[in-house]
């Protein structure tokens, strides 16, 4: 009875902190760890990360030069995958984006915005005027590491609908419009399907 006591505790105590674990990707390795914390620069990229290792160290990086080339962060049941600003420029600018639906095809979200006070003295006292402006980024990410805009009609109507409509059981299934307002269902009917 006592060794199945401890057994149980001992399986709970591993799946339960393996499940919990946070993790960052390098080269499609993940390293595991806990209390994961990271840092961007303007650009968005990787100023510093800080963890705590499987052994109980403590890790810090600090510099965008010193940091390694991460591709992904996982935490609090959250990824977040580095994407290109510009899905035609991919070796450019980045973002940081969060992972809304996981598979065989990808589809990472990001949103940013900024609001700007403009005051005219000549005009009446306290009168002023807000501005608001922001970037939104709604990307597929095909199985070759090929990004496309979902907002683009561009891309969806030369890259991502072709590619959908290869998997026979997809084309069987789907008999909608291909609606912009559907597409993440559409992404995660197909990838339910065709994995």
């Amino acid at each position: 009875m006592k060794n199945l006591l401890l057994l149980s505790i001992y399986l709970t105590s591993f799946f339960g902190f393996t499940q919990d674990q946070d993790y960052f990707v390098i080269n499609n390795k993940k390293t595991f760890c806990t209390d994961l914390e990271y840092s961007i620069t303007a650009q968005s990229y990787l100023r510093s990360i800080s963890y705590t290792d499987t052994n109980g160290k403590k890790i810090e990086i600090k510099g965008r030069k010193n940091v390694p080339d991460i591709t992904s962060f996982y935490i609090d049941n959250i990824i977040v995958d580095r994407v290109p600003q510009k899905t035609n420029k991919p070796d450019k600018y980045v973002k940081w984006a969060r992972r809304i639906i996981d598979g065989k095809l990808i589809v990472n979200f990001y949103s940013s915005s900024m609001t700007t006070h403009n005051f005219n003295s000549a005009a009446k006292p306290g009168r002023h005027n807000s501005v608001t402006t922001g970037i939104v980024k709604h990307y597929v990410k095909m199985p070759n590491g090929t990004y496309y805009d979902i907002f683009s009609s561009k891309d969806r109507k030369k890259h991502i609908i072709p590619y959908l409509k290869k998997c026979k059981e997809f084309n069987s299934t789907y008999d909608g419009k291909f609606k912009i307002q559907e597409f993440n269902e559409i992404i995660v009917l197909y990838n339910q399907l065709c994995e």
